[in-house]
């Protein structure tokens, strides 16, 4: 670690992995990254993390503060800092320039876009280190980030509110409120956290939503409907939001001057192509799905959900629509792991991740 010692590295590792968790959805297609200048005997000088997209970086963040003027100083960064022209110029460019002779970096870029970063510095004489021990913690602040990076596909976390005996509602085709204040809350701070909400036409029509972020301050996710016929009531609430419909049906050329957004699958309804696109052209990183059942299915069938949060209520339906059958039932148990669970008021939150 060159002079510094190595407890000072981490310390001031630990310190740029939190503030990178200041960043909010509003960075991408940027990763979230946190950064800190500090001085050899660890005193901090500046730090920073990702703005949104076409505003600094972390590292550039941290720089201004001190007017990119930090000769003979550190800095420990959570992600190797980009080495290419985009809205921005290079970080690995404006940390030379600035004087910074040492970096430390948590974990290499896999964008072969940015990447580059570590090689110019030391190609500068800037010592540059990668510390171990910090690359899973940053790979799951930035889990949107690099599941685009690695499959052109956006996150996939699918929400799903149940009775404690496995019911989402106790009456189908009406809706249902099963969870408490605290639980709701949550999700809308789930929802602030990605970048678009998705659902089917028949919850539209049957809730009337608008799937945006309430009970929080937080960003409106862009609204994605999905509705294969295109079933959908074009006087819902949702409507007056833009949001993008995806549908097999060539009945939307009628009304594309409502402004509403579409993705018009060709080749049957194919979940995966749709995701494609919404990543691809409509720039989507990260998808909360919150239903209906079929939908949630639908996704699942496919292996297209990298990650389930369940909500289960205290609440007893004994009759209902379930959300699983007993196929739907073996696949969620061969695919997905429990990996936490948490008391949200009344309600028990279980999170299961992909194995």
């Amino acid at each position: 670690m060159g002079e510094i010692p190595e407890n000072i590295v981490t310390e001031m590792m630990k310190r740029a992995v939190g503030l990178s968790k200041k960043a909010t959805v509003k960075t991408y297609p940027n990763p979230k990254v946190g950064a800190v200048i500090f001085d050899d005997s660890g005193k901090i000088i500046s730090q920073g993390w990702t703005q949104e997209y076409g505003s600094d970086h972390a590292e550039a963040d941290a720089l201004r503060k001190i007017a990119f003027k930090a000769p003979g100083l550190n800095m420990a960064v959570t992600l190797e800092p980009c080495n290419h022209y985009g809205k921005t110029p290079p970080c690995a460019k404006a940390i030379f320039e600035a004087g910074i002779k040492r970096v430390f970096v948590a974990k290499e870029e896999e964008n072969k876009k940015a990447s580059g970063g570590i090689a110019f510095l030391r190609q500068n004489g800037v010592e540059t280190f990668v510390v171990k021990g910090f690359a899973d913690v940053v790979e799951e602040i930035n889990c949107f980030f690099f599941k685009g990076v690695r499959t052109n596909l956006p996150w996939v976390t699918a929400k799903v509110a149940l009775s404690s005996d496995g019911f989402i509602t106790d009456k189908v085709g009406e809706r249902c409120v099963i969870t408490g204040f605290e639980a709701q809350k949550y999700v809308h701070k789930l929802r602030s956290e990605h970048s678009a909400i998705a659902v089917g036409a028949n919850t539209v029509n049957i809730d009337d939503p608008m799937l945006t972020v309430r009970l929080i301050e937080g960003f409106d996710p862009q609204a994605v409907i999905f509705s294969r016929n295109f079933s959908v009531d074009l006087n819902a609430q949702i409507m007056k939001r833009s949001p993008i419909i995806v549908t097999s049906s060539q009945k939307v050329h009628e009304i594309k001057a409502q402004g509403i957004k579409f993705i018009i699958l060709k080749n049957g309804f194919s979940l995966k192509e749709a995701l494609t696109q919404l990543f691809t052209e409509h720039k989507i990183n990260s998808i909360l799905l919150e239903g209906g059942a079929d939908l949630v299915k639908a996704f699942m069938n496919e292996g297209l959900i990298d990650e389930m949060q369940l909500i289960v209520s205290e609440k007893t339906f004994g009759c209902g629509l379930p959300l699983f059958e007993e196929e739907t039932k073996k696949i969620f148990e061969n695919s997905f792991h429990l990996t936490h669970s948490e008391k949200l008021g009344g309600d028990l939150l279980k999170i299961y991740r992909v194995k």
